[in-house]
């Protein structure tokens, strides 16, 4: 605080970033990326450990060899599941539960569509549970174990080892009484829409899409879920889903309670594919844990949910998916008996919590299975990362307000240099009647670099992005008549709408007086601090998503200003076209089809990416209006009109 109080030291502050703030802005990127990314590398970075004692991992003899019990269910299932190709077996899960000795319901609810994908017709769903009462307390507090069902005819990864699995879970708990919470067996239909509409109910909250019907019957406060996604008898190893809805992470706490009894159990553990190879070298582990660190950051950025358990979060229940995967030619297959006592070990470690998961880490990334990243260690880089924009808007205001003083002091010289002159030729004070007046007369640079010459750009520019925000269903009524498709609207309507806003300068140009244009600097500044700020606030929720922003908004904000050269305007037109959020999005869908599709071509994988980009706003749209995910409203809302500040900038001046 001395150092900005001391009008000596802030005085050599202010010269230093007005003189080397591109300098600074450079330096401060790329030592923030480098940094970042160096993550990864194990001595920058911690080895995980249990904050919450009372877990006891793996201090307890296991009691689970029912194998045998789950391949009877696993061979029943399998031969159900031909009898429902489309929908789910309810009569039969309903008898099981029964026959086990459960308390257990049908929850009956009804969904629509947004957009009117399906008009104005509802489709009708259900959701079976149980519930294994504690015999040590009085329905208090529950932990879920949950199984998404997929029919036959669903081009998804099926579930049947899963329900296998818990039905013999159920059947196994029911033998002792050692439970102090409830456990709740849960089958939800239709993924995330069934999982949401028994999370409604559960807490009495509503949706406008999905109509959930009443729970007959219900617990305590959900402390914990796992959500299983097991496909067969036999598993190579288990992928461990932790992303939730808008990158919300579940307490690390559970992720090493898992990973630790995994490996009691020896099953191997990996996160988004990523199992853990044998390094010959430091140079291969790292390359190993930066993939690793990549995927799963990939994956939060996106802000949509890796399994049903991204649901629970919201509602501060800890949950994550376990997903089994069976690969070809990979040794060291696991089976029932292996799973089952994973699953006894994570729900006796929860049985023993005495309070929510609170003490470990909410915000971190998983470069490794065994290493952690916390907020304390990724924020410093990140700071450096997206610093640039505002040490750089920092420099303009400087800019602008040495500019305007020196520039009024220029003038009030030149009005005293004439007023002199006037007098000694005796001439008439016709241009100071103003000043005679006490009111000051107003010139083109006092005027360009008010704050209220931006007004207009900034709410052009927010007009458009709410126009992109709204518009969805016009665009779907619009495309009716011409027989396009519901996917088809939507993505040509929202480039519709990018491409009209690329002329928001020439209209603000003509709207413009001599006197009222902007100054670009003015306008880049206001530009800039705005950029900052989204992304630190973005940081502090789904820091993933923040890094990519800010690996690519931040060069370009601070790059960008207008230039007389033809060639220099159009690679800046260009350069900022390509950071646009449309561009990006296709980018970005690009990328993840390269990643986990095959293609023969370049000119075959952009068309991929065309097609399936059409998919990704379909259903961004649709998660931001069922489910909650504010990622197409913060493209819409603050990306966007932030992008069409920087384009309207570069055409200024």
């Amino acid at each position: 605080m001395g150092l900005l109080s001391d009008p000596k030291s802030r005085a050599k502050i202010v010269t230093v970033i007005s003189k080397y703030n591109n300098k600074l802005c450079f330096l401060c990127y790329t030592i923030g990326l480098l940094w970042f990314l160096a993550l990864a590398y194990t001595p920058l970075n911690a080895e995980t450990y249990f904050s919450e004692n009372a877990l006891l991992p793996g201090l307890v003899t296991s009691k689970f060899y029912s194998d045998a019990d789950a391949e009877r269910y696993y061979s029943e299932l399998k031969t159900e599941l031909k009898k429902h190709e489309r929908s789910m077996p309810v009569d039969w899960l309903y008898t099981r539960f029964i026959e086990l000795g459960l308390d257990t319901y049908v929850q009956n609810y009804s969904f629509k569509y947004p957009l009117k994908i399906l008009g104005e017709q509802s489709v009708d769903a259900h959701n079976v549970f149980a519930i294994l009462r504690a015999p040590r307390a009085a329905s208090s507090e529950a932990v879920v174990l949950s199984v998404p069902y997929r029919p036959t005819a669903s081009p998804k990864t099926k579930t049947t080892g899963g329900f296998a699995m818990l039905f013999t879970m159920a059947k196994f708990f029911r033998r002792y009484t050692f439970w102090s919470k409830d456990i709740i067996f849960l089958v939800t239909e239709h993924e995330q829409v069934g999982m949401q509409a028994w999370l409604d109910a559960y807490h009495d909250s509503k949706s406008d899409w999905i109509s959930a019907g009443e729970l007959h019957g219900r617990s305590g406060p959900i402390q914990a879920a796992i959500n299983l996604e097991i496909p067969t008898n036999k598993i190579n190893y288990i992928d461990v889903q932790t992303e939730g809805l808008n990158g919300q992470l579940p307490n690390l706490d559970l992720v090493n309670l898992v990973v630790r009894l995994c490996k009691k159990e020896s099953i191997a553990v990996g996160l988004h594919g990523q199992t853990r190879p044998n390094p010959s070298d430091d140079l291969e582990d790292f390359q190993y844990r930066l993939a690793t660190m990549f995927k799963m950051m990939w994956a939060q950025a996106s802000g949509t949910p890796t399994g049903n358990h991204g649901l629970f979060h919201r509602y501060h229940i800890e949950a994550l998916t376990l997903t089994g995967k069976r690969v070809k030619g990979m040794q060291g297959s696991k089976g029932f008996g292996e799973m089952g006592r994973v699953m006894e070990g994570i729900f006796r470690s929860l049985n023993n919590l005495l309070e929510r998961f609170h003490q470990s880490f909410f915000f971190y990334i998983l470069p490794a299975t065994d290493r952690y990243v916390s907020i304390g260690l990724y924020m410093p880089p990140f700071g450096l990362l997206a610093i640039g924009s505002l040490i750089k808007a920092i420099g303009l205001w400087i800019s602008l307000s040495v500019n305007t003083q020196e520039k009024s002091e220029d003038g009030k010289k030149e009005e005293k240099t004439e007023h002199e002159t006037a007098e000694a030729h005796g001439t008439p004070q016709e241009n100071n009647q103003a000043d005679i007046k006490g009111e000051k007369k107003p010139t083109m640079d006092e005027t360009t670099f008010t704050l209220k010459s931006i007004v207009p750009v900034c709410i052009m520019a927010q007009i458009f992005g709410l126009g992109a925000y709204y518009s969805p269903d016009i665009f779907v009524s619009t495309g009716v008549p011409m027989r396009m498709s519901i996917g088809d609207s939507v993505q040509y309507g929202i480039l519709a709408v990018f491409l009209s806003s690329l002329a928001l300068p020439r209209l603000l140009n003509r709207s413009y007086s001599q006197t009222s244009r902007p100054s670009w600097e003015l306008l880049k500044c206001v530009a800039l601090i705005i950029q900052g700020t989204i992304l630190f606030s973005t940081s502090l929720m789904n820091i993933s998503l923040a890094f990519f922003l800010a690996a690519v908004m931040v060069p370009v904000g601070i790059v960008l200003r207008p230039v007389r050269n033809k060639f220099g305007q159009l690679m800046q037109a260009v350069l900022l076209l390509l950071s646009s959020p449309f561009s990006l999005l296709f980018i970005a869908t690009t990328i993840d089809i390269a990643m986990t599709e095959q293609y023969a071509t370049i000119p075959a994988l952009l068309g991929q990416s065309w097609q399936h980009m059409q998919t990704v706003l379909l259903l961004s749209i649709l998660d931001c209006q069922m489910f909650g995910n504010w990622m197409y409203n913060m493209a819409c809302i603050a990306v966007f009109p932030n992008w069409l500040l920087f384009w309207s900038m570069i055409w200024t001046g």
